[in-house]
């Protein structure tokens, strides 16, 4: 049976540090679950702490997927701002471990009360709806965006992890992901909003558990045994949609919207409004450039689209 590790994570940058969720799962890539290939079997679905969470990952086998919900990086004129002109992802993993919490949070505020505002990175303007990663209020990104980047950091210098767009022949190992569950729900043609809370959200997550499988075209042949910790909270919930979008991109990866190298950032958005929001000068970069120094959300494509 040929199998390969899959892991989704609704990821907290919360005080308390005990809001963040990992499910892990196999995929069968042969067939051997259900006769199917593409099957993903869920293992486990649970609540752990961060440094918990750090420790997982860097144990993964080299095949494995990792999809993460949490910014993996900042605005360019952020980075420029911290003196980081030029930076790809990395460098400001190692920036922001560097200076700590509390020097981040005096320096995004500094940044914010200048005329640059709450900006968008180039890999926001695909996802509708999408907060700042350097939003200061709920939901608060600030502290998600730096322990994840902290994390990043801890496993780009312990482990052999690969980080998407970034390209660099010697790095085979773990695939990690930056994610948004509530934006690949609606690739998927499933609710994306009001089943966190309000009077319907069960109704939404018993749709959202019901049609996960076919409406992503990833087998899971054993969610409903999940369905408890699902409907009673939805961070796990997005943890598991999370392991969907991990499962689909080890099965195909060109089934997600991806950085292009041949369109500009501007050319990619029709959005006014929202060109406003990224950084100044960022115009005229190649959106893949951008990606690799700002981070990108991967969205599956839309089915049939």
């Amino acid at each position: 049976m040929a199998e390969r590790k899959i892991v989704g994570v609704d990821f907290s940058g919360a005080q308390s540090d005990n809001k963040t969720w990992i499910t892990v799962g196999f995929l069968d890539t042969e067939g051997s679950f259900d006769s199917e290939k593409g099957s993903l079997l869920l293992l486990s679905c649970k609540s752990v702490p961060r440094a918990d969470l750090t420790e997982q990952l860097k144990e993964l086998p080299s095949d494995a997927v990792a999809a993460l919900d949490f910014p993996f990086s900042v605005p360019i004129a952020f980075s420029t701002f911290l003196g980081r002109p030029d930076s790809e992802m990395p460098d400001m993993w190692q920036a922001a471990t560097a200076m700590g919490w509390e020097k981040f949070i005096a320096q995004r505020d500094k940044f914010v009360k200048s005329e640059n505002g709450e900006l968008l990175r180039a890999g926001d303007l695909h996802v509708p709806g999408c907060y700042s990663c350097l939003h200061n209020a709920n939901p608060n990104m600030v502290p998600m965006t730096f322990h994840g980047m902290k994390m990043l950091n801890t496993l780009w210098e312990h482990t052999n992890c690969q980080v998407p767009p970034l390209k660099i022949p010697d790095r085979k190992g773990t695939v990690l992901l930056e994610v948004m569950p509530g934006a690949a729900l609606k690739a998927f043609r499933l609710p994306d909003k009001g089943y966190k809370g309000g009077q319907k959200a069960f109704e939404k997550r018993r749709k959202i558990l019901k049609e996960l499988p076919k409406n992503s075209n990833v087998n899971v042949v054993n969610l409903r045994d999940f369905s408890d910790e699902a409907m009673f909270s939805d961070d796990a919930l997005d943890s598991m949609v999370a392991a969907v979008a991990a499962a689909k991109w080890a099965m195909d990866e060109s089934a997600f919207k991806r950085p292009a190298d041949t369109i500009t950032v501007e050319e990619s958005c029709l959005d006014t409004q929202r060109l406003q929001r990224i950084s100044p000068g960022i115009k005229g970069m190649k959106q893949l450039d951008a990606a690799k120094r700002e981070g990108w959300i991967y969205v599956p494509k839309i089915l049939n689209e």
